[in-house]
């Protein structure tokens, strides 16, 4: 069985239970202490750290461990020891009961509290209540002198019977108090445990609100330039006084449609010159105007939280006041449990031994008189009798009168603690309320900030569709040169078709002619048996090949915008793409200059062209102006996809060179023709040698100017590229060598908190606790070993994480990089 001390907050009171270990839940709680409060009307907090406990903490041993610890620890108070020192410092745990009503405004007070015995004289026996002494067998007979000397023998019975009322009093005024005292020692633990789970609340608001405000400043400055360059790219036109040109500044109405465009525009009846009138400028403003309302709104909100927060959360001079108060209160408490300690070990003692010396008297004056009475007859024997009960009486009732002077003080000492105890009852009910108020504005706050959260999430899905507008001319830019690459695409293709489709003609022609020739010749020499049963094709014409090119509608609807140079790109490039941009102008001005009819394709199967070729007739020259054409088109499209990719790459494009002269190739020319294809060929593969050289100058320089960076940074750089690669942080595989970030969720077998592996569908990667310090919030850590385990029974050292059995889970050890 498992006793448990539960303290009721407002009173101090302690309620024992005793619950089986299956039994030991939240719900079974609960259920026992209903007696005292109300299901309804129950708050139970464990700790520290103070919370609502689970079922799974609860049934931890070490959890159950603490909790008796924290039972001994009070256990003090009723022995004559105190103990007023946090509970953190010593791991013992605490179950607190909390009233949901009496956190209420209109909750009645409580009671004043009332010791028994109540403060004040103590009820004394009186004479009629001493029974009369025995006589002894020698006094059967009544004498004038037995009668006067038994009324000094009764009245010190009398004072006996007193002295043990004082003493008695004593030992039940001290138990008294320090069972009201151990009740106000719960009473402060209490408080400290609310206060705990207070600032709890506070710690996480801060947080939350800390994280908002970060995310709100953010989004603010963003949202607040992007409104000011929609209203740029809306304007009609821009002038620039400072002649710099700046496309971040330019309006739409300043940029033109290409010809081409404004001509399609036209033709389906529609008027368009410029990007602005394909903008929907009257949506686009009203939808900008709810913007800037949802975003002032917003703003307004975001004010109107902090100053809610700043009343809710308070300040940390209110906070230092309250504690300040607490911690006066405990010193109170620590003053009258010295008191107490003192009386217990002062006044207790005194009054037990007076009340011994008095009994000791009574007996004396007993044996006195019985002596007396014996000897009558002697003379002297009855003066000394009465000479010596007058001296006892007289010492009994000194006696006396020191006894009740030490009920006194300890009447008032616990008349002092009641109304200490009353005092701290009140003031916990106040404190309870003060703390029950702002853990309610706190919620309010935190609820306050969520929706905060949610709105800007939303305002930032709604701004982002004005992205549209601002970056509409960059857009429209790559849209050009879009349409550029696709046309010379298309003209490729066709090309390449027609080119090839005329090469497989003319072979079939030559084929034609040989077997011709063949036929005519040897052939005809040959029996009927090598036509027939031999070789049946042998006299028949060679295959046909006639495909049908599919219908290019793209290429019919892209509209012709030429070779219009990119003039609205950004003027900031990188370094050495000048370089880049003057090796590629002069290639395509040699290539389309100096012998547009004599190109070379980038295929590296262009050779084969060559080959398949060689069968045909020398003085043939219209396939070989097919062939120059499909290259020259090839080259084109792949010069298009080079000036795009460059154009991404924030390199600046120089204007394309297209010349549409043409050369008139004659007969008599091929070869001539061949050897300027041979030279053209040579010079421009000494081009691209030479672009690629200054390609791998440029990394080079790069690369140098990084290492050159990273040399500026001083000694701390090995330092931070170690930081750098532990930022790595592995989420959808682990393995020995990589970083894992291990967060905490909760507290498992032992009441040790549980770090798991932030992961992605890698789940159940657990730090193992022989890496674990302290309670940090976080740690980082380089894995060093993995160990693959199958969960077993609930609550069992084969299964510390209380996951389902049979679930596999990997322990991690790691060597810590960082923790927080």
């Amino acid at each position: 069985m498992i006793r448990l001390r539960v303290l009721t907050a407002s009173t101090g009171a302690c309620t024992h239970i005793s619950l089986h270990p299956n039994e030991f839940t939240y719900s079974t709680i609960q259920s026992r202490l209903a007696a005292v409060l109300p299901v309804n009307d129950q708050i139970i907090l464990i700790g520290p750290p103070y919370k609502v406990p689970k079922d799974s903490l609860l049934r931890n041993n070490e959890t159950i461990s603490a909790l008796r610890l924290g039972d001994e620890e009070d256990e003090l108070i009723q022995n004559g020891r105190h103990s007023l020192e946090p509970a953190e410092r010593t791991g013992s745990k605490r179950i607190f009961l909390f009233s949901k009503r009496a956190l209420a405004n209109n909750a009645p007070e409580p009671p004043d509290c009332v010791l028994d015995p109540a403060p004040g004289p103590l009820p004394m026996p009186t004479q009629s209540d001493i029974p009369p002494p025995p006589p002894s067998p020698s006094d059967v007979v009544e004498t004038p002198l037995r009668n006067a000397l038994e009324l000094y023998v009764r009245q010190l019975m009398l004072d006996v019977a007193k002295g043990r009322v004082y003493a008695d009093g004593a030992d039940l005024r001290l138990a008294a108090c320090r069972k009201c005292l151990s009740e106000m020692v719960a009473i402060a633990h209490a408080l400290r445990a609310a206060v705990s789970n207070l600032s709890d609340h506070r710690a996480g608001a801060v947080r939350q609100r800390t994280q908002f405000s970060s995310d709100f400043v953010d989004a603010a400055s963003f949202y607040m330039g992007l409104l000011q360059k929609f209203e740029l790219r809306a304007g009609e036109g821009y002038v620039d006084e400072t002649n710099t040109f700046s496309v971040e500044n330019e309006s739409l109405g300043s940029v033109p449609l290409h010809p081409s465009l404004v001509a399609a525009a036209r033709s389906s009846g529609r008027m368009m010159e410029t990007l602005l009138d394909t903008v929907p400028l009257d949506r686009e403003k009203a939808w900008a105007n709810k913007c800037q309302t949802a975003h002032e709104r917003l703003t307004a909100s975001a004010e109107d939280l902090e100053a809610a927060f700043g009343t809710a959360v308070g300040t940390s001079s209110g906070w230092n006041e309250e504690a300040q108060e607490d911690l006066a209160a405990e010193e109170i408490i620590k003053m009258l449990i010295s008191e107490v300690e003192d009386a217990d070990n002062r006044i207790r003692f005194s009054q037990s031994e007076k009340n011994d010396i008095l009994a000791s008297n009574q007996s004396e004056a007993t044996r006195i008189m019985s002596t007396a009475v014996r000897n009558e007859s002697k003379e002297g024997r009855a003066e000394s009798a009465f000479s010596s009960l007058e001296e006892m009486a007289k010492s009994s009732s000194s006696i006396l009168m020191t006894m009740e002077s030490d009920d006194n003080i300890l009447s008032q000492l616990s008349q002092r603690v009641a109304d200490a105890k009353s005092a701290a009852m009140k003031r916990m009910k106040s404190r309870l309320r003060h703390i029950s108020v702002a853990q309610s504005e706190i919620a309010r706050v935190t609820s306050s900030v969520s929706v905060l959260q949610h709105a800007l999430l939303q305002l930032k899905t709604d701004i982002g569709h004005l992205e549209h507008v601002v970056e509409l001319p960059s857009s429209y830019q790559s849209f050009l040169t879009e349409i550029q690459r696709r046309r010379a695409y298309c003209n490729a293709y066709k090309s390449i078709f027609d080119a090839t489709l005329e090469r497989l003609n003319l072979m079939r022609a030559d084929e034609i002619k040989l077997r011709e020739a063949f036929l005519r010749g040897p052939g005809k020499h040959l029996m009927p048996a090598f036509y027939e049963i031999f070789v049946p094709t042998l006299a028949t014409s060679p295959a046909v090949f006639s495909p049908q090119l599919p219908d290019m509608l793209e290429f019919q609807t892209l509209p012709n915008v030429g070779s219009q140079s990119t003039q609205y790109n950004s003027s900031s490039t990188e370094s050495g793409s000048t370089l880049i941009s003057s090796q590629v102008r002069e290639m395509e001005s040699n290539v389309d200059t100096k012998d547009q009819s004599v190109l070379v394709s980038a295929d590296e199967n262009s050779g084969n062209y060559d080959v398949m070729m060689q069968t045909m007739s020398q003085g043939d020259v219209a396939p070989r102006r097919k062939d120059d054409k499909a290259e020259r088109a090839s080259l084109k499209y792949e010069n298009a996809v080079l000036r795009q990719k460059l154009e991404q790459a924030g390199v600046k494009i120089p204007p394309y060179i297209d010349s549409h002269t043409t050369t008139t190739i004659h007969p008599d020319e091929n070869d001539s023709m061949d050897q300027r294809h041979k030279e053209q060929h040579r010079k421009i593969s000494s081009l691209e040698a030479e672009l690629e050289r200054v390609q791998k100058e440029l990394e080079a320089a790069r690369v140098a100017s990084a290492q050159k960076e990273a040399a500026n940074l001083g000694p701390n750089s090995d330092l931070e590229t170690t930081q750098q690669r532990s930022d790595k942080i592995s989420h959808t595989s682990f393995e020995v060598g990589d970083i894992g970030l291990f967060m905490p969720t909760g507290r498992g077998r032992g009441g040790k908190r549980i770090y798991l592996a932030f992961h992605s569908s890698c789940p159940h990667r657990y730090l193992s606790p022989d890496c674990i310090d302290g309670s940090p919030d976080f740690v980082l850590g380089r894995i060093v070993y993995q160990e693959e385990f199958v969960a077993g029974a609930l609550n069992t050292t084969r299964n510390p994480f209380g996951l389902h059995v049979g679930t596999k889970f990997w322990v991690l050890t790691v060597e810590v990089v960082k923790k927080g």
